[in-house]
């Protein structure tokens, strides 16, 4: 007769220090399995070592050395607020988890909402998570304070052209943000310091604090950790201490002609593009020169197909645009959204076209810093992901082994702003005609197994339409969202006097450039003690509003007509005309039995003329030119 032996319990068997350490390298997924087995597990996880368990590195994301606390989350760039209210590091470890869950989801669930900032289109614009703030330029000029919670106008600066004598931002001026200073430039080669939570200042009202003059034409700047980096296209550069009052040039740079107005910095140094030659590195400090990356060394190379994905009928986007409207309330969940993309060893063949961009001089725009990671943009389409810029300048072996190239399908076209990138958390976004890719990396912010990657990468659209399609002017990644200027369908604001017939009103639709979110952040189960919502308040649930004011509405359906609609339509090009016109009835239709929805319109902006409204897309060209 034989006896079957059992395998003792390992919490009688070993010691706690010795299950504690197996532990810690368990996946989420086999602890909450574990905590059923048996009162035993679940009290030795659950409730003896919750909190030695839970804050392990390999089970929360902390700040470097640890925390005591939760005071750390206090920098998380969250729109939903997803970890206010964490109760526990168990807590945190499920809210982390299930965000980056869905993160890495080929087709991730989204909720949308578009923010217009009064009748003009966005140009750049920065979110304060801290003070729920939104800060923006626009085409036509100014600077704009919004509340990031409620989409009100807080506070704003008009426009140079029609406050030449004052204070006033000039039209496409760019815009740099922390932590409660804002940086712009204006006429002149001078660029402006202002700063909010001054003594007596409201909400969201800044103050003027320097004019920082150059007597040389600035291409750009950027503002972090606390410097300000200027470029000069005439082969200089500037460093300013902006933790001093006003604030204080620290270094003076003398760089090569012709940097291209795209810079980044990290704590000691600053990479400047340089069109064609690459990107240079200087010591923020000493100014020395400290090497080259040029992304044309890289040997290691992979490319991106077009996403194939279906599209509605001009009628049928016109129709959805106009029905949704500048809906500042996050959305219901979808799965529609993103669009899985693929990469792929080797590069793209080349183009047999003998003037595509591919076959010229590659020229390089925007770059951008993350820790050890640096990503660069080029004209071609092509991506440069070097991991460890550091040791890439060491040389080209060095090079070639801390980078890659990611080629995708370009024909420069949307090159003209230079290009725009975003990086954070092991994943970089960029802009491909139409579209934005964000492509996922390795934990080493290297490309991954392109055959079994851990997460997945995706595309989105830049328009509510095709034919509003423009060049993003800016986007990032955020811990819980994605944010990026988006052209759609904006409501203007009616006139008082407007007292003409229904059938002949004016369309108060037009194209316009707006603020989207598209926020990845997970339903956390009221089970927990969390809020289903978790952007929404108790008191907002219960009456329906949510981020939505009552207040602010886009005007009834019944105040469009179909003369209106066919005015917009004709301000969508022929091709779009010829289409929509003979399905215009069903346009009409489609909204007018849509549900009407909320929409942001700021009440001390003056309508446009007829004259400004038809020449918006025109004054947008000449621009990016």
């Amino acid at each position: 007769m034989t006896t079957t032996s059992y395998a003792a319990d390992p919490l009688s068997a070993l010691p706690p220090e010795i299950v504690l350490r197996v532990l810690e390298f368990t996946p989420i997924s086999a602890l909450a399995n574990l905590t059923v087995v048996s009162k035993a597990w679940h009290r030795f996880i659950d409730v003896t070592h919750q909190d030695a368990i839970y804050t392990s590195e390999s089970k929360t994301t902390q700040p470097p050395g640890g925390s005591r606390d939760f005071s750390f989350l206090s920098d998380s760039t969250c729109f939903t607020k997803f970890f206010d209210g964490t109760s526990s590091w168990k807590d945190l470890c499920k809210r982390q988890t299930l965000l980056a869950r869905n993160w890495a989801e080929s087709r991730p669930i989204t909720r949308e909402c578009v923010l217009q900032v009064g009748n003009d289109p966005i140009w750049r614009f920065r979110a304060d998570f801290k003070r729920r703030l939104f800060l923006s330029t626009s085409h036509a000029g100014g600077f704009n304070v919004t509340d990031m919670d409620t989409g009100k106008l807080l506070w704003k600066l008009p426009s140079t052209l029609d406050n030449g004598d004052g204070d006033a931002v000039r039209p496409y001026a760019h815009l740099e943000y922390q932590d409660g200073m804002a940086v712009f430039d204006r006429e002149g080669d001078a660029v402006e310091v202002w700063q909010t939570d001054q003594e007596g200042a409201a909400r969201g009202e800044f103050r003027r604090i320097a004019v920082l003059n150059h007597d040389c034409q600035t291409r750009g700047f950027q503002l972090s950790h606390w410097t300000l980096c200027v470029v000069s296209s005439q082969g200089q550069g500037f460093v300013y201490d902006m933790t001093q009052r006003p604030p204080t040039l620290t270094t003076h740079l003398k760089i090569e002609q012709g940097a291209v107005g795209h810079l980044d910095q990290s704590k000691d140094a600053v990479i400047y593009s340089m069109g064609a030659h690459g990107y240079h590195v200087y010591d923020k400090t000493s100014g020395a020169f400290l090497g080259v990356l040029h992304p044309s060394n890289c040997t290691d190379k992979y490319h991106i197909n077009p996403p194939v994905a279906a599209s509605p009928s001009a009628s049928q986007a016109l129709a959805g645009a106009v029905r949704a409207g500048p809906n500042y309330r996050l959305g219901d969940r979808r799965k529609d959204s993103m669009v899985p993309i693929e990469l792929a060893r080797g590069p793209l063949p080349e183009p047999s076209d003998l003037e595509h961009v591919r076959h010229g001089e590659d020229e390089w725009g925007a770059g951008m810093i993350h820790g050890d990671l640096f990503a660069g943009f080029s004209r071609a389409g092509r991506v440069f992901v070097c991991s460890d810029w550091r040791k890439a300048l060491e040389g080209d072996a060095n090079l070639a082994a801390n980078s890659s190239l990611i080629e995708c399908e370009s024909d420069g076209s949307s090159f003209d702003l230079g290009g725009w990138l975003s990086v954070r958390n092991h994943r970089l976004m960029f802009e491909i005609h139409d579209r934005i890719y964000v492509v996922a990396l390795d934990e080493d912010n290297k490309i991954q197994d392109v055959d079994n990657p851990a997460r997945a990468s995706f595309s989105l659209l830049t328009s509510s339409m095709p034919q509003l399609a423009v060049p993003v002017s800016f986007m990032a990644l955020y811990d819980d969202t994605i944010m990026t200027s988006y052209t759609t369908l904006g409501w203007r604001q009616a006139q008082p006097e407007n007292v003409l017939p229904h059938h002949e009103r004016p369309a108060r639709i037009f194209p316009t450039k707006v603020i989207r979110i598209v926020s990845l952040a997970p339903t956390l189960s009221l089970k927990s003690g969390s809020s289903s919502d978790v952007h929404v308040s108790q008191d907002q649930r219960a009456t329906g509003g949510g981020l939505w004011d009552p207040g602010q509405r886009n005007p009834p359906p019944d105040e469009i007509s179909p003369a209106g609609l066919l005015q917009l339509v004709s301000l969508l090009g022929d091709e779009f005309e010829e289409e929509a016109e003979n399905d215009m009835e069903v346009v009409v239709t489609d909204f007018h039995d849509g549900e009407e929805d909320g929409g942001w319109e700021d009440e001390d902006d003056e309508e446009g003329d007829e004259e400004e409204e038809d020449d918006e897309d025109e004054d947008e060209d000449e621009a990016q030119a």
